[in-house]
C-alpha cells in the first residue's frame, strides 16, 4: 500500500525583536499544537527582519532540535513586506499547499491553528480568524477608541468594497491556499505594512475563493507593544479607498461611455427619422451607431487592461462579436418602441409636455436592461475581466 503524501502547511510567522516570545512559541508549536494534525505536514517559517535583539538566533537554536523550521532574513520594510516575503518562499521554495499568518505576540491563540486547518479540509480555500462573528471576541482591556476605529476600520471597508458577507477585514489570523494566492499579485502591493492583509483579502475573495470566518478571541500582547500605529491606520483607509475605485474603476467608465453612446444614438436616430425613416427603423439604426461608438471607446479606454491579456483576439473580431453579442440589444430596444408606440401612440404626455414615445421608453429600457446585459456581455465574451496577477 502507496503511503499518502501529506500536504505542506507553512506557519508563517514575522519576527523583529520578539526575543522573549519566539522560544516559547515555538515549543508551543512542537509539542502541544503539531502533534493534533496528522493529516498535514506542519512547518514554521520564520521571517525576521534582522532584529537586533537576538531573536534570530534563539530561531537558529530551535531549528536544531525542530527540523521543520525555518528562517527567512530581511530588511524591516513593515509587516506586510515580511509577510509578503515569506508568502512567496514557501510558494517558490517550501511547496506549501497552504500558509497560515500569525503573530509571535501570542495575540493570536496557536490553539487556533487546528481549527482553521480542519475548514481548510471541509474545502475552504480562503479561512478567517473573526473577532467579529459570534463567539469571537477582542480584549476586554481594549480602550473604548480602538475597539471604535477597529469595528469602523471593518464597517467602512464592507461599505466601500459591498461585502457585507466578511465580519472582520483586518482580521490578522488567516489561513490561504496557495492555490489562490497564486493569482494574486504580491509584487505589486498598495502596503507594505498593516493594511497588506486587507488587500489579500479582498484580491482572494475576487479570485473567487471559498470564504469562511470562525470565531476567535484576540488577545492582549503579554510583551511588548502593538505593531500598528496612526499613520498605518490612514494608510489603511487609503488602500480600502484604492481598492474600491478599482473595483468601480470600470463600471464608472462603462457608464460615461453608454452616456456618450445614448447621445450619439439619438442624433443619428432623430436623423434618420428626418429623413423620413420609420420609427422601429430609426431607433435601430440610432442603436448601431451607438454600438459603434460605444466599443471604440469601451476598446481604447473601459476594457484597455484587457488588451493585453493572454488569448486576447485582434481587433476587428472584437467589433464582430461586439455586434454579433449587441445584436440583443438592438432588438430590445426595437421591440420597446414599437409596443410603446402601439399602446401609447406615437407621442405620450408628461408633465403638460409631448414627448415622442420613441424617446420616452428608450431611457427605462436602456437603465434597466441593455446597461446590466451589455456590461455581462462584454465582461464575459468581448473583453475578458483581466486576471488579477500581472502576467
Amino acid at each position: 500500500m502507496v503511503k499518502e503524501e501529506k500536504t505542506k502547511v507553512v506557519v508563517i510567522i514575522p519576527t523583529y525583536n520578539e526575543k522573549e516570545n519566539v522560544g516559547r512559541m515555538v515549543d508551543v508549536l512542537e509539542d502541544e499544537i503539531f502533534p493534533q494534525i496528522t493529516n498535514h505536514e506542519m512547518v514554521i517559517l520564520f521571517a525576521d527582519d534582522t532584529s537586533p535583539d537576538g531573536t534570530a538566533d534563539i530561531i537558529k537554536e530551535k531549528m536544531k532540535k525542530f527540523k521543520n523550521i525555518e528562517l527567512l532574513m530581511g530588511k524591516k520594510e513593515g509587516l506586510g513586506a515580511a509577510y509578503v516575503r515569506a508568502m512567496k518562499h514557501a510558494m517558490n521554495e517550501m511547496d506549501a499547499y497552504a500558509v497560515i499568518e500569525f503573530d509571535c505576540d501570542f495575540q493570536h491563540n496557536p490553539h487556533d491553528i487546528p481549527r482553521l486547518i480542519a475548514e481548510m479540509d471541509k474545502g475552504y480555500d480562503y479561512v478567517i480568524g473573526s473577532r467579529y462573528v459570534k463567539g469571537g471576541s477582542v480584549p476586554e482591556n481594549w480602550g473604548l477608541d480602538r475597539k471604535i476605529l477597529s469595528r469602523f476600520g471593518g464597517m467602512f471597508a464592507r461599505i466601500m468594497w459591498l461585502k457585507f458577507d466578511i465580519h472582520d477585514i483586518t482580521a490578522g489570523l488567516k489561513l490561504t491556499r496557495t492555490s489562490i494566492l497564486k493569482k494574486i499579485d504580491l509584487d505589486h502591493m498598495l502596503s507594505k505594512q498593516f493594511a497588506y492583509k486587507m488587500q489579500i483579502l479582498h484580491d482572494a475573495y475576487k479570485a473567487g475563493a471559498k470564504v469562511k470566518e470562525i470565531p476567535v478571541n484576540f488577545l492582549e500582547r503579554e510583551v511588548g507593544v502593538s505593531k500598528i500605529n496612526k499613520t498605518e491606520q490612514f494608510e489603511s483607509l487609503y488602500v480600502v479607498c484604492m481598492l474600491a475605485w478599482r473595483d468601480w474603476e470600470r463600471i464608472i467608465k462603462f457608464l460615461v461611455v453608454g452616456g456618450t453612446g445614448f447621445i450619439v444614438q439619438l442624433v443619428a436616430q432623430e436623423g434618420s427619422v428626418a429623413l423620413h425613416a420609420p420609427h422601429a427603423w430609426a431607433v435601430g439604426i440610432g442603436a448601431e451607431t451607438a454600438i459603434l461608438s460605444n466599443f471604440l471607446w469601451n476598446h481604447v479606454w473601459t476594457f484597455s487592461d484587457a488588451q493585453h491579456t493572454e488569448g486576447s483576439s485582434n481587433v476587428f473580431v472584437k467589433l464582430v462579436k461586439f455586434n454579433f453579442t449587441s445584436i440583443g440589444a438592438v432588438v430590445v430596444q426595437v421591440v420597446a418602441v414599437w409596443i410603446a408606440e402601439q399602446v401609447f401612440g406615437v407621442q405620450m404626455h408628461l408633465l403638460g409636455y409631448s414627448v415622442a414615445t420613441r424617446i420616452l421608453i428608450l431611457f427605462p429600457t436602456i437603465i434597466l436592461v441593455v446597461i446590466p446585459m451589455n456590461y455581462i456581455i462584454y465582461n464575459k465574451f468581448i473583453w475578458k475581466t483581466q486576471h488579477l496577477k500581472k502576467k
